[in-house]
Protein backbone atom coordinates (compact mmCIF):
# COMPACT_ATOMS: atom_id res chain seq x y z
CA UNK A 1 0.00 0.00 0.00
CA UNK A 2 1.42 3.37 -0.95
CA UNK A 3 1.90 5.86 1.86
CA UNK A 4 -0.88 8.32 2.36
CA UNK A 5 0.01 11.76 1.10
CA UNK A 6 -1.48 14.56 3.17
CA UNK A 7 -3.52 17.07 1.27
CA UNK A 8 -1.64 20.23 0.34
CA UNK A 9 -1.77 22.85 3.08
CA UNK A 10 -3.89 20.44 5.13
CA UNK A 11 -2.39 21.23 8.54
CA UNK A 12 0.02 23.92 7.46
CA UNK A 13 -0.09 27.01 9.62
CA UNK A 14 -0.43 30.22 7.61
CA UNK A 15 2.71 32.30 7.60
CA UNK A 16 0.91 35.28 9.10
CA UNK A 17 -0.08 33.22 12.13
CA UNK A 18 3.49 31.95 12.48
CA UNK A 19 4.71 35.53 12.64
CA UNK A 20 2.07 36.38 15.24
CA UNK A 21 3.04 33.33 17.31
CA UNK A 22 6.70 34.33 17.14
CA UNK A 23 5.89 37.88 18.24
CA UNK A 24 3.68 36.60 21.04
CA UNK A 25 6.58 34.59 22.42
CA UNK A 26 8.83 37.64 22.68
CA UNK A 27 9.40 39.59 25.88
CA UNK A 28 7.92 43.02 26.59
CA UNK A 29 11.31 44.67 26.10
CA UNK A 30 11.87 42.98 22.75
CA UNK A 31 8.42 43.93 21.50
CA UNK A 32 8.97 47.55 22.50
CA UNK A 33 12.38 47.56 20.82
CA UNK A 34 10.82 46.16 17.63
CA UNK A 35 8.11 48.84 17.71
CA UNK A 36 10.71 51.56 18.29
CA UNK A 37 12.98 50.19 15.57
CA UNK A 38 10.08 50.19 13.13
CA UNK A 39 9.38 53.83 13.93
CA UNK A 40 13.03 54.73 13.22
CA UNK A 41 13.14 52.64 10.02
CA UNK A 42 9.99 54.25 8.61
CA UNK A 43 11.22 57.69 9.70
CA UNK A 44 14.40 57.05 7.74
CA UNK A 45 12.30 56.02 4.75
CA UNK A 46 10.24 59.23 4.94
CA UNK A 47 13.44 61.23 5.35
CA UNK A 48 15.01 59.50 2.35
CA UNK A 49 11.94 60.14 0.19
CA UNK A 50 12.26 63.86 0.85
CA UNK A 51 15.73 63.86 -0.76
CA UNK A 52 14.73 61.85 -3.82
CA UNK A 53 13.73 63.46 -7.07
CA UNK A 54 10.11 64.42 -6.73
CA UNK A 55 10.36 64.32 -2.94
CA UNK A 56 7.81 67.09 -2.59
CA UNK A 57 5.17 64.90 -4.26
CA UNK A 58 6.08 61.61 -2.50
CA UNK A 59 7.38 62.53 0.97
CA UNK A 60 5.07 63.65 3.81
CA UNK A 61 4.15 67.33 3.51
CA UNK A 62 6.74 70.02 4.29
CA UNK A 63 9.61 67.56 4.91
CA UNK A 64 11.32 68.48 1.63
CA UNK A 65 11.08 72.17 2.50
CA UNK A 66 13.22 71.80 5.65
CA UNK A 67 16.86 72.58 4.81
CA UNK A 68 18.52 71.30 8.01
CA UNK A 69 18.97 67.49 7.65
CA UNK A 70 18.69 66.89 11.40
CA UNK A 71 15.52 68.93 11.68
CA UNK A 72 14.16 67.14 8.61
CA UNK A 73 14.88 63.74 10.19
CA UNK A 74 13.41 64.91 13.52
CA UNK A 75 10.18 65.85 11.75
CA UNK A 76 10.18 62.54 9.88
CA UNK A 77 10.62 60.68 13.19
CA UNK A 78 7.82 62.74 14.72
CA UNK A 79 5.53 61.88 11.82
CA UNK A 80 6.55 58.20 12.04
CA UNK A 81 5.65 58.02 15.74
CA UNK A 82 2.35 59.82 15.17
CA UNK A 83 1.55 57.32 12.41
CA UNK A 84 2.59 54.32 14.53
CA UNK A 85 0.37 55.43 17.40
CA UNK A 86 -2.55 56.22 15.06
CA UNK A 87 -2.77 59.70 16.56
CA UNK A 88 -2.91 61.57 13.25
CA UNK A 89 -2.66 65.23 14.24
CA UNK A 90 -2.84 66.27 10.57
CA UNK A 91 0.01 68.82 10.72
CA UNK A 92 2.06 66.46 8.53
CA UNK A 93 0.18 64.34 6.03
CA UNK A 94 1.31 61.61 3.61
CA UNK A 95 1.33 62.24 -0.10
CA UNK A 96 2.29 60.08 -3.04
CA UNK A 97 4.36 56.99 -2.22
CA UNK A 98 4.50 57.92 1.48
CA UNK A 99 0.81 56.95 1.68
CA UNK A 100 1.78 53.33 1.03
CA UNK A 101 4.55 53.49 3.63
CA UNK A 102 2.20 55.07 6.17
CA UNK A 103 -0.39 52.34 5.57
CA UNK A 104 2.17 49.57 6.03
CA UNK A 105 3.55 51.23 9.15
CA UNK A 106 0.10 51.72 10.70
CA UNK A 107 -0.84 48.07 10.24
CA UNK A 108 2.47 46.61 11.42
CA UNK A 109 2.85 49.01 14.36
CA UNK A 110 -0.70 48.37 15.55
CA UNK A 111 -0.10 44.61 15.29
CA UNK A 112 3.01 44.79 17.48
CA UNK A 113 1.33 47.17 19.91
CA UNK A 114 -1.77 44.95 20.14
CA UNK A 115 0.40 41.92 20.93
CA UNK A 116 2.23 43.95 23.57
CA UNK A 117 -1.03 45.00 25.24
CA UNK A 118 -2.46 41.48 24.97
CA UNK A 119 0.61 40.01 26.64
CA UNK A 120 0.42 42.63 29.36
CA UNK A 121 -3.26 41.90 30.05
CA UNK A 122 -2.63 38.15 29.90
CA UNK A 123 0.25 38.51 32.34
CA UNK A 124 -1.92 40.44 34.76
CA UNK A 125 -4.64 37.80 34.46
CA UNK A 126 -2.12 35.05 35.13
CA UNK A 127 -0.84 36.89 38.20
CA UNK A 128 -4.39 37.32 39.46
CA UNK A 129 -5.23 33.68 38.76
CA UNK A 130 -2.05 32.54 40.51
CA UNK A 131 -2.95 34.61 43.54
CA UNK A 132 -6.47 33.17 43.57
CA UNK A 133 -5.02 29.65 43.40
CA UNK A 134 -2.60 30.48 46.19
CA UNK A 135 -5.35 31.83 48.44
CA UNK A 136 -7.56 28.85 47.63
CA UNK A 137 -4.70 26.50 48.40
CA UNK A 138 -4.08 28.25 51.71
CA UNK A 139 -7.76 27.92 52.58
CA UNK A 140 -7.74 24.21 51.76
CA UNK A 141 -4.57 23.69 53.77
CA UNK A 142 -5.92 25.52 56.83
CA UNK A 143 -9.30 23.79 56.48
CA UNK A 144 -7.54 20.42 56.42
CA UNK A 145 -5.64 21.13 59.62
CA UNK A 146 -8.71 22.67 61.23
CA UNK A 147 -10.81 19.66 60.21
CA UNK A 148 -8.34 17.32 61.91
CA UNK A 149 -8.36 19.54 64.97
CA UNK A 150 -12.16 19.35 65.12
CA UNK A 151 -11.99 15.56 64.73
CA UNK A 152 -9.53 15.36 67.63
CA UNK A 153 -11.82 17.50 69.77
CA UNK A 154 -14.74 15.19 69.01
CA UNK A 155 -12.64 12.22 70.07
CA UNK A 156 -11.58 14.07 73.23
CA UNK A 157 -15.24 14.61 74.13
CA UNK A 158 -15.84 10.88 73.77
CA UNK A 159 -12.86 10.06 76.00
CA UNK A 160 -14.09 12.59 78.55
CA UNK A 161 -17.54 11.02 78.62
CA UNK A 162 -16.02 7.55 79.01
CA UNK A 163 -13.82 8.70 81.89
CA UNK A 164 -16.73 10.46 83.63
CA UNK A 165 -19.60 8.03 82.95
CA UNK A 166 -17.94 4.80 81.86
CA UNK A 167 -20.08 4.60 78.72
CA UNK A 168 -20.68 6.13 75.30
CA UNK A 169 -24.14 7.39 74.50
CA UNK A 170 -25.78 7.29 71.06
CA UNK A 171 -24.88 10.87 70.23
CA UNK A 172 -21.18 10.30 70.88
CA UNK A 173 -21.17 7.08 68.86
CA UNK A 174 -22.59 9.10 65.99
CA UNK A 175 -19.98 11.84 66.54
CA UNK A 176 -17.26 9.19 66.44
CA UNK A 177 -18.46 7.91 63.07
CA UNK A 178 -18.70 11.46 61.70
CA UNK A 179 -15.17 12.19 62.93
CA UNK A 180 -13.82 9.10 61.16
CA UNK A 181 -15.59 9.97 57.91
CA UNK A 182 -14.29 13.51 58.09
CA UNK A 183 -10.81 12.18 58.70
CA UNK A 184 -11.10 9.91 55.65
CA UNK A 185 -11.96 12.84 53.40
CA UNK A 186 -9.15 14.99 54.75
CA UNK A 187 -6.55 12.24 54.40
CA UNK A 188 -7.52 11.52 50.79
CA UNK A 189 -6.86 15.15 49.84
CA UNK A 190 -3.30 15.28 51.20
CA UNK A 191 -1.42 13.95 48.13
CA UNK A 192 -3.15 16.59 46.00
CA UNK A 193 -1.23 19.29 47.85
CA UNK A 194 1.80 18.26 45.82
CA UNK A 195 0.04 18.31 42.45
CA UNK A 196 1.13 21.67 41.07
CA UNK A 197 -1.08 21.25 37.99
CA UNK A 198 -4.11 21.31 40.28
CA UNK A 199 -3.22 23.94 42.84
CA UNK A 200 -0.43 25.86 41.07
CA UNK A 201 1.15 26.02 44.50
CA UNK A 202 3.15 23.55 46.56
CA UNK A 203 3.62 22.95 50.25
CA UNK A 204 6.76 24.43 51.70
CA UNK A 205 8.72 22.48 54.29
CA UNK A 206 7.20 24.30 57.25
CA UNK A 207 3.62 23.64 56.15
CA UNK A 208 4.44 20.02 55.44
CA UNK A 209 5.74 19.63 58.98
CA UNK A 210 2.52 21.14 60.31
CA UNK A 211 0.45 18.75 58.20
CA UNK A 212 2.51 15.72 59.25
CA UNK A 213 2.13 16.74 62.86
CA UNK A 214 -1.65 17.16 62.47
CA UNK A 215 -2.03 13.68 60.95
CA UNK A 216 0.21 12.11 63.59
CA UNK A 217 -1.68 13.79 66.45
CA UNK A 218 -5.04 12.76 65.03
CA UNK A 219 -4.07 9.10 64.60
CA UNK A 220 -2.50 9.12 68.06
CA UNK A 221 -5.74 10.52 69.48
CA UNK A 222 -7.70 7.71 67.81
CA UNK A 223 -5.44 5.15 69.49
CA UNK A 224 -5.85 6.89 72.84
CA UNK A 225 -9.63 6.80 72.48
CA UNK A 226 -9.59 3.07 71.73
CA UNK A 227 -7.33 2.48 74.75
CA UNK A 228 -9.78 4.41 76.90
CA UNK A 229 -12.75 2.45 75.55
CA UNK A 230 -10.99 -0.86 76.16
CA UNK A 231 -9.93 0.21 79.66
CA UNK A 232 -13.59 0.80 80.55
CA UNK A 233 -14.69 -2.49 78.93
CA UNK A 234 -16.75 -0.73 76.28
CA UNK A 235 -17.41 -3.06 73.36
CA UNK A 236 -16.48 -0.67 70.57
CA UNK A 237 -15.42 -3.53 68.30
CA UNK A 238 -18.97 -4.84 68.43
CA UNK A 239 -20.12 -1.73 66.61
CA UNK A 240 -19.99 -2.70 62.96
CA UNK A 241 -20.47 0.91 61.84
CA UNK A 242 -17.46 2.02 63.89
CA UNK A 243 -15.25 -0.84 62.74
CA UNK A 244 -16.17 -0.15 59.12
CA UNK A 245 -15.09 3.48 59.36
CA UNK A 246 -11.91 2.67 61.29
CA UNK A 247 -10.88 0.08 58.71
CA UNK A 248 -11.47 2.66 56.00
CA UNK A 249 -9.22 5.15 57.82
CA UNK A 250 -6.49 2.49 58.12
CA UNK A 251 -6.80 1.63 54.42
CA UNK A 252 -6.59 5.29 53.36
CA UNK A 253 -3.53 5.92 55.53
CA UNK A 254 -1.91 2.81 54.03
CA UNK A 255 -2.60 4.11 50.51
CA UNK A 256 -1.73 7.78 50.85
CA UNK A 257 1.35 7.61 53.10
CA UNK A 258 3.70 6.03 50.50
CA UNK A 259 2.35 8.38 47.82
CA UNK A 260 2.69 11.35 50.14
CA UNK A 261 6.25 10.39 51.00
CA UNK A 262 7.09 9.91 47.31
CA UNK A 263 5.75 13.31 46.28
CA UNK A 264 7.30 15.16 49.19
CA UNK A 265 10.49 17.01 48.17
CA UNK A 266 11.65 17.17 51.79
CA UNK A 267 13.50 14.70 53.99
CA UNK A 268 10.83 13.94 56.59
CA UNK A 269 11.30 10.16 56.75
CA UNK A 270 10.96 9.95 60.53
CA UNK A 271 7.62 11.78 60.50
CA UNK A 272 6.24 9.41 57.88
CA UNK A 273 7.44 6.42 59.89
CA UNK A 274 5.61 7.76 62.94
CA UNK A 275 2.39 7.99 60.95
CA UNK A 276 2.81 4.43 59.73
CA UNK A 277 3.38 3.26 63.31
CA UNK A 278 0.20 5.00 64.46
CA UNK A 279 -1.68 3.32 61.65
CA UNK A 280 -0.26 -0.09 62.55
CA UNK A 281 -1.28 0.40 66.16
CA UNK A 282 -4.84 1.07 65.03
CA UNK A 283 -4.78 -2.01 62.84
CA UNK A 284 -3.43 -4.21 65.63
CA UNK A 285 -6.13 -2.99 68.03
CA UNK A 286 -8.79 -4.05 65.53
CA UNK A 287 -7.18 -7.46 65.01
CA UNK A 288 -6.74 -8.12 68.74
CA UNK A 289 -10.28 -7.22 69.62
CA UNK A 290 -11.71 -9.28 66.77
CA UNK A 291 -9.60 -12.39 67.44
Amino acid sequence: MSPRVPPPNGNKTPRAFIIIELLTGLSYTTLFMIWSAMAVVFATAYWGLSYMEGGITHAPTDLANITDPLMRFANALYYSIITATSTGYGDITPVGFSKALASIQSISALLVFAIFVTKLVSHQQEMTLTEVHRLTFEDVFHNTREGMYIARKDLDHIVRQVDEHGKVDAEHWENMIIAFRQLQTLLEEIPDFYENEIHHYNLDEKREQLLLEAVHRTLHRVNQMFDSLSAHNIDWVGREDVIKEVKEVVAIVSDITPLWKERSPYEAHEAFEDIIQMKERMHLKILKTIS
